[in-house]
Formats: C-alpha cells, sequence, structure tokens
C-alpha cells in the first residue's frame, strides 16, 4: 500500500527557495554563457594570432627570391610557443617542418624531420602530428587561390584530435608555396577547463551566500505573516488579543492594524451577540409558555424548560407524549407557509392552544418557531365561573318563586285567613334562606379579594371550650354523643374566620350523623401546627364525590331538599378560610363508617398572608 506524504511548506521556505532556484538558475546560466563565450573567444583569438603570424611568416619569405634564402631566413624566425610551422610547395608537399619543441633548425625533407624529431611530444599529443596531417586538398585549393584561412581542422586520416591551423600563400601569381602553422587547441581546452572550475567554485560559493542571505530575508520578510497568520487564528479560536511585534509602517503593518481593527470589532460584535443572546434566552426561559423551535424538516432545535415540561416527568420523557406533541408540531409545519397558523392540542386533559410561525430568511424558511399555552385553567375557570352564575341564579331563582308565589297568593286571597300565618312563616323561611345565600356569597367574594385576617393570639384551650358549649346543645337535641378535646397553647389567628369553620363542618357532621352515634373534634398539636380533625359516624362520602366536596354549590345528594342539605356554598368557604391562614384541609370517608375532616394550622405567621 502505498503511504502518500503531504509535506506543508511555509511561505518563508517557499520564498527562499524561489529566491535560491533563481539565483541559482542566473549563476548557472552567466557561468554557461561566461564559459562559452570565453572558448570561442579565446580559440578565435587563437587562430587570428596564428593567421596574423603566418602572414607576416609569407610576407617576409616572398622577399626573398631564392629557396636557398628563404629557409636561412627561416632560421631567423621565432615562433609562438606551442607552434609548428610547415612550409609546402603548390602540390602540397612539404618543403620545410619546423616547431617550438625541437632544438635545432628547420628540416628540408620528409627524413629529415623524421630524424629530427622522431619521438618528440607536440603539443601534448601521444604520437607525432603535423600540420599538414590536418591540411586537406581542398584547404590547399582555397590557399593557392591566393586566401588566408584559419580553421579547426580534423586529421585528414580521421581521429579525434583537432589541430589549430593558419595558412596563406607565399607570392603571388603564381603562388610560390604555402605558409602553414598549427597549434594544439589542448592548452586553451585546459585553460577553458581552469576557468569553468572557477565559474563553478564562484558561482557555489555564491550560492550559498544567497542562499543564506535570501533565507535571513525570507524570514524577516515573513516574519510580520506569520505573526498576522497566528494572531488570525487566536481570532478564529475566540482569542481577540491584538497581533503585537509588527511595527513596519509598509502593507504588511497596514494589514496588522487591519487585523487588530477587525479583531477589535469581532470582540465587540461578540459580546454584543453573546448579551443578545443571553437576553433572548433569558426572556424565552422565563416566559411561562411552552417555545419549541423546529426545522424545516421538522426537527426539535430548542425546547425551553416549560416546553420540556410537557413531555417529561420527574426528569423521564414520556415518550408517547413527546411523540404526540412532536407529530402534532410536524403536522402544522407545512412547507411554504408564511403565515402564523392556531390550532388546539389535547393532551388527556390538559388543553394546549399552539400558535405556530415561520422564521424566514433571504433564502428562504429556515423553520417555525411554536408557542404551546396551557388554558386548562383558564377554560376551568371559565367553565366554573358560567356554573357559577348558573347555581346563583338557580339558588336565588328558587326561594324568590317561593316568596313570590306566597305572596301573590296571600294578596289574591287564595289562601285563607286562618293559614296565612304559615305561609307567611314559610315566606319567612325561605328569606331567610336567601339572606343566608347572600351572606355566603359575601364571605366568597371577601375571602377571594383579598382581604386581610384580623389574627390575634388564641388559647387553645378556651377556644374548645366555646366550641363545645355552642354545639351541645343542638347535640343533645339531635341526640348525638358530641366530643372535644382540649387544646393547649396558642394559635395566631382570625377567632370569627375560624369559629365560622368550625360552625360549618359541625352543622354538616350533626346533620348528616344519625341519632345515638358519636361527633367528635380532636386536637394534635405541637410546637410549630396544629392539626383538627372533626369526625363523624354518619352515611359517609361517595369515592367519586371527595375530589369535588369543596367546589361551590356541590351537593353530594342531589335528591336531599336546599332545606336539608344546603346550597353547597359551606364548604368551599371553609377551604378558603383556613388557606387563607396558611393552612390546609383534606377529607377522608368511608361509606357507612363516617367522614373525618382534617385541618393542619400553623401556631404562628412570620409575614401575614392577605388574601
Amino acid at each position: 500500500m502505498d503511504i502518500k506524504i503531504h509535506h506543508s511548506w511555509s511561505i518563508s521556505s517557499k520564498l527562499w527557495l524561489a529566491i535560491t532556484v533563481l539565483i541559482l538558475a542566473v549563476l548557472g546560466g552567466l557561468g554557461l554563457a561566461i564559459t562559452w563565450l570565453f572558448g570561442d573567444f579565446y580559440l578565435q583569438q587563437k587562430l587570428d594570432s596564428l593567421g596574423t603570424e603566418a602572414a607576416e611568416i609569407s610576407a617576409q619569405l616572398a622577399t626573398v627570391p631564392s629557396w636557398s634564402a628563404r629557409l636561412k631566413l627561416l632560421e631567423t624566425f621565432k615562433l609562438t610557443s606551442g607552434t609548428q610551422l610547415v612550409l609546402l610547395d603548390p602540390k602540397g608537399n612539404i618543403l620545410v617542418i619546423s616547431d617550438t619543441n625541437t632544438s635545432q633548425g628547420p628540416r628540408s625533407t620528409i627524413d629529415g624531420y623524421l630524424k629530427g624529431s622522431g619521438g618528440a611530444l607536440f603539443g601534448g599529443w601521444s604520437r607525432n602530428l603535423r600540420p599538414s596531417d590536418f591540411f586537406a586538398e581542398e584547404y590547399l585549393v582555397r590557399v593557392l587561390t591566393g586566401q588566408t584561412i584559419k580553421i579547426k581542422a580534423f586529421p585528414v586520416d580521421g581521429g579525434g584530435q583537432t589541430m589549430l591551423l593558419a595558412a596563406t600563400p607565399v607570392g603571388t601569381k603564381p603562388v610560390q608555396g604555402v605558409v602553414l602553422l598549427g597549434s594544439s587547441p589542448i592548452p586553451i581546452q585546459e585553460s577553458i577547463a581552469t576557468f569553468r572550475w572557477l565559474i563553478l567554485y564562484a558561482s557555489l560559493i555564491a550560492v550559498f551566500l544567497a542562499a543564506v542571505v535570501s533565507l535571513f530575508f525570507a524570514r524577516q520578510v515573513t516574519r510580520p505573516l506569520a505573526l498576522m497568520q497566528r494572531g488570525a487564528t487566536r481570532m478564529a479560536k475566540g482569542n481577540f488579543l491584538p497581533i503585537q511585534g509588527v511595527t513596519s509602517d509598509d502593507e504588511l503593518g497596514e494589514l496588522a492594524e487591519a487585523l487588530n481593527s477587525m479583531g477589535e470589532s469581532l470582540e465587540n460584535h461578540m459580546e454584543w451577540l453573546s448579551q443578545e443572546k443571553n437576553l433572548l434566552q433569558g426572556i424565552v426561559e422565563s416566559i411561562s409558555d411552552a417555545v419549541v423551535m423546529l426545522s424545516s424538516d421538522g426537527i426539535i432545535l430548542y425546547a425551553n424548560d416549560t416546553a420540556k415540561a410537557l413531555w417529561q416527568e420527574n426528569e423521564t420523557e414520556l415518550q408517547e407524549r413527546k411523540a404526540q406533541i412532536i407529530n402534532f408540531l410536524q403536522t402544522m409545519n407545512r412547507p411554504n407557509t408564511e403565515v402564523e397558523k392556531f390550532a388546539v392540542l389535547t393532551l388527556g386533559m390538559q388543553v394546549l392552544q399552539v400558535v405556530m410561525a415561520p422564521m424566514s430568511e433571504e433564502e428562504g424558511i429556515r423553520g417555525h418557531v411554536a408557542v404551546l399555552r396551557d388554558i386548562t385553567a383558564s377554560l376551568r375557570s371559565e367553565k366554573a365561573r358560567r356554573e357559577f352564575l348558573a347555581s346563583v341564579t338557580h339558588e336565588l331563582r328558587t326561594p324568590l318563586h317561593l316568596i313570590q308565589g306566597y305572596l301573590e297568593a296571600i294578596q289574591d286571597d287564595v289562601i285563607p285567613e286562618n293559614q296565612r300565618g304559615e305561609y307567611v312563616e314559610l315566606v319567612l323561611d325561605e328569606a331567610k334562606r336567601l339572606a343566608r345565600l347572600v351572606t355566603d356569597l359575601q364571605d366568597i367574594n371577601w375571602l377571594e379579594r383579598g382581604q386581610s385576617l384580623q389574627r390575634v393570639s388564641l388559647d387553645l384551650d378556651s377556644f374548645m371550650n366555646d366550641i363545645e358549649q355552642r354545639f351541645q346543645g343542638r347535640a343533645q337535641e339531635l341526640g348525638i354523643n358530641f366530643e372535644v378535646s382540649k387544646g393547649s397553647g396558642e394559635l395566631f389567628a382570625d377567632p370569627d374566620r375560624l369559629l365560622q369553620v368550625f360552625m360549618n363542618l359541625l352543622d354538616n357532621a350533626m346533620g348528616h350523623t344519625p341519632r345515638g352515634k358519636s361527633v367528635r373534634v380532636l386536637i394534635m398539636d405541637d410546637e410549630s401546627q396544629v392539626r383538627l380533625a372533626i369526625q363523624d359516624e354518619g352515611e359517609g362520602i361517595p369515592k367519586e364525590a371527595l375530589p369535588f366536596i369543596f367546589d361551590r354549590f356541590f351537593r353530594v345528594n342531589k335528591a336531599r331538599s336546599r332545606k336539608d342539605g344546603g346550597m353547597g356554598l359551606g364548604l368551599a368557604i371553609v377551604r378558603q378560610i383556613v388557606e387563607a391562614h396558611g393552612g390546609t384541609i383534606k377529607v377522608e370517608s368511608d361509606m357507612g363508617k363516617g367522614t373525618i375532616f382534617w385541618i393542619t394550622l400553623p401556631r404562628m405567621v412570620v409575614c401575614p398572608i392577605t388574601l
């Protein structure tokens, strides 16, 4: 398996590498150009020197008429070091060979040449070569026409060695001979090679120095960029400290100032967004209504604590209830709908009013926000209000109709005079019952309006004795055993309202207790509270009626007359008074065994309670 390794190059490394490569390319190209031009220039200069020297020798030889004089004249010539002279006749035959490598003068024949130079090296070659070995017939033809040639030639019979040649004619029309000068290019090539090495070494030293300088320059140039890069990375992570260390007045300094300004703006904007987020979150969390945010595909993005409480119980999610809410919201969350939608969701005994509004953006609708308001209490309150008005109307209408009917009958002489006194008594009873109804309604209204209780310190023993004296006579009339426990200590309460509680409860208890049975008032107290119990041995209350026993106008036995069963306001008033004292009341009952009302009252109230 091939493993690819990616190298991360910094901008400093890239800049240093680019400068180094550029310098290397420039110096390398310059060195190659210089050595190439120098080599050609040196060779051409050598050829020009050979041509000039051959022309001078030819001109001097042309001034001498005989060959013997010419040969003596050749002995006086001093050739340039490394140069060999060959004198040819017009047919190309060698007349004289002379070079600077022999200590003797010119040789006039080939035999003499072989004897005089046998075994000697010429110009560094491994065997003896003479210029005539490189002088081809075509060159001879050109010289015989009067031309002077300067060439770099290869041996006529082949080979890899070369020689620099210069040939010029002796005399004109006709040409009497040819002066041929030859020199080996090896010394020049060695000089060129040495020069090339010098260029190479100089280039390497220059490249090294340039690399060091460019590295320092690259780091100095890219250091501000590195500082800004680290600063930008730090800003991306939420740290908006200003970038330090960039002091230049050029574009990099301006960029650093721009980044610092941007960081400061971002920090201020982030602080503002954080404040706005906290404010919005605080508002949403403090809303008593449930708030749910849905994405465009119906997924819950956010829900406040009130919303979570709809599908949670003791931090445990009720999956069925949550699924029902989500399905309902997804049904309302129809695409391409940009208007608010209203609906009502019923969850068992709970009724929720749902309002859903779209979250619009430039690209379209991002999602929806749903507000779920629990209207169960308001619906129940409205129902209770209607039932209360209906009950009050009914309770008032009945005695009023009776009073009106009896009075009209008396007025119209329908009732005989001897019976009118009895009917007047009936009218008076209905009027008294109507007055009691109005008084109870006033009491409920007084308690619900939050009127303050007139609290005083009560002696429990004295209060319980008062209760016993008030109801002992009625108990004897009904043939009921009435027992009252003795209390101790004091209770901070409103005596009139507390007496009203006992009167309502004991009236109900004695009214539902058969003759020979008992009604008891029990008291259990401690340092902080007093627990009272009113117990009877009557017929009891059905279990299905217990949750509604303290509701207004509720009567357990609908068949009982209002005269016997009351109007259903007494227990409602009892609960209002007990709760106004900061206490609680509850009821327990068994059919055929009796009923007991438990009242718990605090002994002292630090902050008086107002209703």
